[in-house]
């Protein structure tokens, strides 16, 4: 009974560590991507950032980030995720992508790096943390069934 078990403790360990080497930026890479899409929402890079587990999107680096707390402005809370692949940033909580020019020129730079085939790229972009699936999918049928008849 315990060799089932332990085989399948060996497997799984190992199907995780092969998807953590798979990654072509680090957590370092990520945070940086994290500070340029505070910029991007008007925030200052600098709020206190800090790891966040999303549970859903076990795969994607995440943070949380506290914005604000002036006098004017409340503290704000962001939940962003990042590729590991391509490092697309996403607002977590509003299922939307965050760019800027720098961001872009980050990607270039991480997708160049990574020398994935080009046929890899569409799959990457795709790929979001595990609940926007559902989200984007029912955006899209919303779109797709409100356009007017000609």
């Amino acid at each position: 009974m315990r060799k089932p078990v332990s085989l399948f403790v060996f497997t799984l360990g190992l199907s995780a560590a092969s998807a953590e080497l798979n990654r072509t930026i680090d957590a370092i890479a990520a945070r940086k991507l994290v500070e340029e899409a505070l910029v991007a929402l008007g925030e200052c890079p600098s709020s206190s950032i800090s790891d966040w587990q999303y549970y859903w999107a076990p795969e994607f680096y995440t943070f949380q980030a506290w914005c604000g707390n002036t006098e004017s402005t409340p503290i704000v809370p962001y939940y962003l995720a990042v590729n590991p692949w391509n490092g697309e940033v996403w607002d977590a909580m509003a299922c939307t992508r965050i760019t800027s020019p720098a961001i872009e020129n980050e990607q270039k730079a991480i997708w160049k790096k990574s020398r994935l085939p080009s046929g890899a790229r569409e799959p990457l972009h795709d790929k979001s943390p595990a609940s926007c699936a559902i989200i984007l999918q029912q955006r899209h049928e919303k779109k797709r069934t409100s356009r007017p008849l000609h």
